[in-house]
């Protein structure tokens, strides 16, 4: 954290995806307080990860573990297929497991799919929705037998209370809740340059929407986000990231806000 930057009304965090390989790392690191740091299985290696977080700790930027699906062909973006599971959910726990060894981790944010996948939205009656004989003890009891439904989900709940992590994610879905059943910080976080969908979750890759490319929506999104999230996220894998994170963080300097972990 600088704390120059802390200057506004309000702190709001600033966090950018690094460490996969793109040639902008260093750079947008001018503009960010925190670092969600790729654990070089879905893209990059874990020679550049090393780097990365070494990088980070020169800038004085928090850092982030952002673990994703063992698939670099796309960039761990496409969810677990039938079969996959095992391998997938062995992969995402070894990464953070190694991850820690290189430094202190202040958060965890799963990256692509692992990310969507965890994202799950909740109906009205999900603690309610699962019947079983003999019912369930409780409304707690039967709410992680939903839960229990979504492999990711459980596995992410497990890494969280193993090595007692804040989790980065969407308030609108399961992240929120995942958190308070591990016992951790919940940090919620905004995206500026991604598309939403009327359930609060993200417009999936690949699909009409996904990215905000145009200036003026990414600004009136961080906007409008900002006054709801504890972090706003901008991704390394665009070649304008640079424009939009310099964009994004003079936005939020002029509306009254400090960047700052």
């Amino acid at each position: 954290m600088r704390v120059s930057q802390i200057v506004g009304k309000k702190t709001i965090d600033l966090n950018v995806d690094i460490g996969e390989g793109f040639p902008f790392d260093r750079d947008l690191l001018s503009f960010a307080s925190s670092a969600n740091v790729c654990c070089g299985v879905h893209a990059g290696s874990f020679d550049q990860t090393r780097e990365t977080v070494e990088l980070c700790r020169q800038q004085r930027v928090r850092v982030g573990a952002h673990p994703g699906y063992p698939d670099r062909h796309t960039m761990g973006r496409i969810s677990m297929q039938p079969g996959q599971e095992r391998e997938y959910l062995k992969s995402v726990f070894d990464q953070v497991e190694s991850f820690g060894k290189l430094t202190k981790v202040a958060y965890l944010k799963p990256h692509g799919a692992f990310y969507n996948d965890t994202a799950v939205v909740l109906p009205d009656n999900w603690k309610t929705a699962v019947k079983r004989i003999p019912p369930p003890a409780s409304a707690y009891e039967a709410g992680g037998l939903y839960l229990a439904q979504f492999p990711g989900v459980q596995s992410l709940l497990m890494i969280l209370r193993m090595h007692k992590l804040p989790l980065m994610g969407l308030a609108a879905t399961a992240h929120k809740e995942i958190a308070s059943r591990a016992g951790i910080e919940f940090i919620k976080e905004g995206f500026g340059d991604r598309g939403y969908q009327a359930n609060g979750t993200l417009v999936p890759r690949g699909s009409s929407g996904d990215l905000l490319t145009e200036t003026a929506m990414i600004k009136e999104q961080v906007l409008r986000l900002t006054p709801e999230v504890d972090s706003i996220c901008l991704h390394g894998d665009n070649p304008h990231c640079l424009d939009y994170a310099e964009m994004v963080f003079k936005t939020l300097v002029d509306a009254g806000y400090g960047v700052g972990a």
